[in-house]
């Protein structure tokens, strides 16, 4: 074998031993996120609950998912630009610290200023995970993997809703909204756990400064894409907010309010992994079609307060539309052309975070001063503005194909 043979065997096994231990680092990603969106979310599953032990009123309460989003959205390009050069693991495994430690704060918290001070701190953590850990997903694997390294990490997320949300719900039912954080802070430790034994060193590729994430943003295309994920997460979580005081309102509370979260969590899981496939092909059809049925289920189910399996069938669907869409959505932004991938990554993190917050606040003023109703017709309208838009950005990225197809013959 000659010398270039035996280098070139060489480059291939090390890239194969390489693979397979990034492979797991991505794994201990999706787990995470399973971790920060269980912890994220988990409001949502024992919001009345909160409202009860603090005495306020369920729009009140919804502040625990605006809190987190509002800092998350600070965190998302903040945590980036200060962490400089630092090795990007060891900036992963301290957001894991932070998010175990505002589990247990909150399970403890003696009063809701605290516990707001917990969510704070979930909103800190969670921002600049997702923005860090979506950027390093593309190098952890190989360029032809990285929609399946980004699906993988949103999986977990997906897989919260499954098992994170409705286990959260149950250890409520046994041991009150507290025992729930704790469960969350359980999660946490397994995740810092697994980050700490898998996680590859990643040495910082470029220092972020304010003028990255403004010469991204000041594309188009760019903007077009963080105005389209912005309305897509306003809509969905202006009414997911305030699903259970709907199913609530239906008649469905107790365990079988936490089999429909576990039915709509697997619908997303199974339609985030389904989208991993198809989304490099049918990208655009799959991101228009997906916000379409979101907002056509968001219109129709409050008309089915009370036929209780009608409502089911709605959640399900509902969790179907949704679960494509947050890797649809991420796809479409990293192919945004030009920019940095972390300064990219962190903008769209703060679009998310900031349409949680505002899908939580406005949602939350509907319920109290209009109705439960109102609130879901009015996320569906935004749904079809958000549809409309996609559209239009679909048109336009065929425009410029078509051009560059041009250009090239």
């Amino acid at each position: 074998m000659s010398d270039i043979e035996c280098a070139q065997a060489s480059r291939a096994k090390q890239s194969n031993t390489c693979n397979k231990e990034h492979w797991a680092a991505v794994w201990s990603l999706a787990l995470g996120s399973f971790a920060s969106v269980t912890t994220e979310f988990l409001p949502v599953g024992v919001l009345p609950e909160v409202a009860h032990t603090f005495n306020i009123s369920d729009g009140q309460a919804g502040l625990m998912m605006t809190s987190p989003a509002l800092f998350a959205a600070v965190a998302a390009p903040g945590v980036m630009m200060a962490a400089g050069r630092i090795d990007r693991r060891r900036v992963l495994i301290g957001l894991c610290v932070m998010l175990l430690a505002a589990c247990l704060l909150a399970a403890f918290a003696n009063s809701f200023a605290l516990l707001l001070v917990s969510r704070a701190m979930v909103g800190a953590s969670l921002g600049a995970f997702w923005s860090l850990g979506l950027a390093v997903a593309g190098r952890l694997v190989a360029p032809e993997h990285v929609h399946h390294a980004a699906g993988t990490i949103f999986g977990g997320a997906a897989l919260a809703m499954i098992v994170g949300l409705p286990f959260g719900t149950l250890l409520a039912g046994f041991f009150s909204w507290r025992g729930a954080f704790i469960g969350a802070g359980v999660l946490a430790s397994v995740a810092l756990i697994a980050q700490i034994v898998v996680l590859p060193p990643m040495p910082a590729q470029s220092r972020l400064r304010l003028a990255g994430f403004a010469d991204f943003a000041r594309q188009r295309e760019a903007q077009l894409s963080l105005a389209l994920t912005l309305l897509v997460f306003i809509t969905h979580f202006g009414a997911y907010t305030y699903l259970m005081p709907l199913l609530l309102q239906a008649g469905i509370s107790g365990d079988t309010g936490t089999g429909v979260l576990l039915a709509y969590g697997f619908c997303a899981l199974v339609a985030n992994f389904a989208a991993g496939r198809y989304v490099g092909r049918k990208l655009g059809a799959a991101m228009l079609g997906n916000i379409l049925l979101l907002a056509v289920t968001l219109a129709v189910l409050p008309s089915l307060d009370h036929a209780r399996l009608t409502v089911l069938a709605g959640v399900m669907i509902w969790g179907i539309a949704w679960g494509a869409l947050p890797l649809c959505l991420n796809v479409w932004h990293r192919r945004v052309p030009g920019g940095e991938s972390e300064a990219a990554a962190a903008l769209f993190t703060l679009a998310t975070q900031v349409a949680i917050a505002l899908g939580s606040v406005v949602g939350g003023v509907v319920v109290d001063h209009r109705s439960l109703a109102a609130d879901y017709r009015y996320c569906a309208l935004l749904g079809c503005v958000a549809a409309a838009l996609a559209f239009r950005a679909g048109s336009r990225a065929r425009s410029r194909e078509l051009q560059i197809e041009k250009e090239h013959v």
